[in-house]
């Protein structure tokens, strides 16, 4: 089986490589929603019900960080 590359800036990166690099961004991502969530659930004045709205945004995206982090943190023959 061959190896898949990708080119990103003129570099080639390997599958494996791009893999990782799409977790670590998934990860940032969900962890900077996250942490908008938060301030939109605690400094807005908003009613209750987007209150709510925000604190689930904020639970449900960091879950999603957390489960990026983990997915990072194992090796890529692992499971």
């Amino acid at each position: 089986m061959k190896k898949r590359e990708v080119a990103i800036s003129g570099q080639t990166l390997k599958a494996e490589e791009s893999y990782g690099l799409q977790k670590l961004c998934f990860a940032t991502v969900m962890g900077l929603v996250a942490a908008i969530a938060a301030a939109f659930t605690t400094m807005l004045p908003l009613s209750v019900g987007w209150r709510y709205f925000w604190l689930a945004a904020c639970v449900a995206s960091f879950a999603l960080a957390m489960i990026g982090v983990v997915l990072f943190s194992r090796r890529p023959g692992a499971g």
